[in-house]
């Protein structure tokens, strides 16, 4: 039974002609003759007879158009509750990060995501690369913003970014300019496990080997021993941009070219994507794009030099 079928016929009934709900649809007459047959044909019983000005219900028909009424009044708020829904998109969202990026990104998106669509509840769980594809693939994250595009065919990644790993200093402690790689090697370095994996990833192949003289798991602790002169840091430039504005902090591209991490969203691919996931997913989008555009994510044009100070980096101990 069409539902295309049980409107016309409620028309009709509503009408109490075929001829005029025929004009009134817009339809051919023997076209609206026939969709009533087909349902008499489908039910085995008649459900009109003719009147003096058109046509009146059987018992029948009474009973089926009451029923295609309440039918078509629930399709109806069916409809209404999906288009709603999609312009009012709910649920919870939980949301992986890499630590460095947490504080720069999740402030803002979240704030977005309130004033935007407040009935999606977003909840932001930071940890490394390799847990958050694990996080990802067992269910514990709808969304993670990765450091590279994953290499697991139960992660889907798209590219979003070009973020650049910077050489971290207290003011002054260098000129600024590139750091050669020879430079690299003999500068004193505090990182933490993570960091440290991904610099040799990007590393690898260029003869660069890094000298870590202090390794802490902590990226706020990595800066404010950067920013006492204990030791100089490779760090992203997006999480530092705002010290290095206020020249709390010193940003230095790595060798000439710069050396650049891949930022990428990933969602687990057997996962049927729900309205509120692809909502928050076009919102990250758009605010790792803003913060692109806006030069957060990289260091561009050299920084204006600060004063020189007598030690040399590498002399730093």
């Amino acid at each position: 039974m069409e539902l295309r079928s049980l409107a016309y016929f409620v028309r009709i009934a509503e009408l109490g002609s075929i001829t005029r709900a025929a004009a009134h649809l817009h339809l051919a007459q023997p076209a609206l003759t026939r969709h009533v047959q087909r349902l008499e044909d489908e039910l085995g019983v008649p459900l009109l007879t003719r009147a003096n000005r058109g046509v009146k219900l059987t018992e029948a028909g009474q009973k089926l158009v009451e029923s295609a009424a309440r039918i078509l009044r629930e399709v109806e708020r069916t409809g209404d509750e999906i288009r709603a829904q999609d312009a009012h998109p709910s649920g919870r969202i939980i949301f992986g990060i890499t630590p460095t990026l947490c504080p720069v990104l999740v402030p803002e998106l979240s704030l977005r995501m309130r004033q935007d669509y407040p009935r999606i509840e977003l909840k932001a769980v930071h940890a490394g690369m390799v847990r958050l594809e694990e996080f990802v693939i067992d269910g514990r994250v709808d969304i993670a913003l990765l450091s590279e595009l994953s290499r697991s065919r139960l992660v889907l990644s798209t590219r979003l970014a070009q973020e650049e790993m910077v050489l971290v200093t207290q003011p002054g402690m260098r000129p600024q300019g590139v750091v050669t790689g020879k430079e690299l090697s003999r500068t004193p370095l505090v990182l933490g496990d993570g960091l440290r994996a991904a610099m040799d990833a990007l590393l690898a192949g260029r003869g660069i080997e890094l000298n870590v003289a202090i390794e802490v798991n902590d990226h706020e602790t990595i800066r404010l021993m950067v920013q006492q002169g204990a030791a100089a840091s490779i760090l992203p430039y997006s999480s530092v941009a705002r010290e290095c504005t206020r020249r709390l902090l010193a940003a230095h591209r790595i060798t000439e070219n710069g050396i650049f991490r891949t930022l990428a969203l990933g969602v687990r691919a057997s996962r049927t994507a729900s309205l509120a996931r692809e909502t928050a997913v076009r919102m990250i989008t758009q605010v790792v794009a803003e913060f692109e555009a806006a030069g957060q994510l990289s260091l561009g044009e050299q920084h204006e030099p600060i004063p020189q100070r007598s030690l040399p980096l590498h002399a730093i101990s």
